[in-house]
C-alpha cells in the first residue's frame, strides 16, 4: 500500500506529478486539506492543529487527528507518524519543499533518518535517501547528491564521475551533476546520501 502525505506548500496540480490510485491512502496536513478539496482528491485522514485552515467546516466530513497548537512536533512530522501506522510499502510526501517557511523545509530533509523509505516530491524536485549498494539512475534532469551524514561513493555514467570519494555533510562537490548516457550508476560503499532530482528549466 502507498501512503501519500500532502503538506504545504502544496503543488497546484498533484495529478500531473503523480498518478493517484484508488488504493492510495492520502493524508492531508493542515491547510493541505483545502488544496486537496479544490483539486478533487480524496482525503483519508487529516492531521494538524488547523491554525492555517480558514474554513474548518471542511473537517466535519473527514477522519481527523487534531493536534494541540502547543506541541513538540510539527504537523507534518505527526502526519508521517500516522502514515507509518498504516504499514505502507511506499511513503511519499507531496509538497513541503521550499515555500515561505524555509525552516520547515530544512526539518523535512531531516525526516529521512526516522522515515528512510520517504520520498519527497513537488513540481520541480524529487528527494529520497539512498543507502549502501548500487543504484541505477536514468533521469535526464539535474542530479545532486548530499551526504546523509557522510558516505563513500563512486559515480559512473555521469558528466562528473567519482571513485570511492568520501562525501561529507557540507561538501558541495556533487551538486547539479548529469547522466551522460542512458543510465548512470551510484555505488554507495559506506553510509547513505540524499539523491535530489531537479527539473531543468523549460
Amino acid at each position: 500500500m502507498r501512503v501519500i502525505v500532502v503538506t504545504h506548500p502544496t503543488p497546484k496540480d498533484i495529478k500531473k506529478i503523480l498518478h493517484i490510485k484508488d488504493s492510495d491512502q492520502i493524508i492531508a496536513v493542515d491547510q493541505a486539506v483545502l488544496a486537496l478539496y479544490k483539486q478533487r482528491i480524496k482525503i483519508d485522514l487529516a492531521v494538524g492543529d488547523f491554525d492555517s485552515l480558514p474554513n474548518q467546516g471542511i473537517l466535519t466530513q473527514l477522519h481527523v487527528v487534531r493536534l494541540n497548537p502547543i506541541k513538540d512536533v510539527t504537523d507534518t512530522h505527526q502526519a508521517l507518524v500516522e502514515a507509518m501506522k498504516m504499514n505502507p510499502d511506499e511513503l511519499i510526501m507531496m509538497g513541503g519543499i521550499g515555500g515561505d517557511r524555509v525552516e520547515h523545509f530544512m526539518i523535512h530533509t531531516m525526516f529521512f533518518d526516522e522515515f528512510p523509505m520517504l520520498k519527497m516530491m513537488d513540481d520541480h524536485s524529487i528527494i529520497e535517501r539512498l543507502s549502501k549498494g548500487l543504484h541505477e539512475i536514468d533521469s535526464k534532469e539535474y542530479i545532486s547528491f548530499v551526504a546523509y551524514p557522510k558516505a563513500v561513493i563512486s559515480l559512473s555514467g555521469f558528466k562528473y564521475d567519482l571513485n570511492e570519494y568520501l562525501l561529507m555533510t557540507y561538501d558541495p562537490l556533487c551538486i547539479s551533476n548529469e547522466v551522460m548516457g542512458e543510465k548512470g550508476f551510484v555505488h554507495i560503499h559506506e553510509g547513505s546520501i540524499l539523491k535530489i532530482i531537479s527539473k531543468r528549466d523549460s
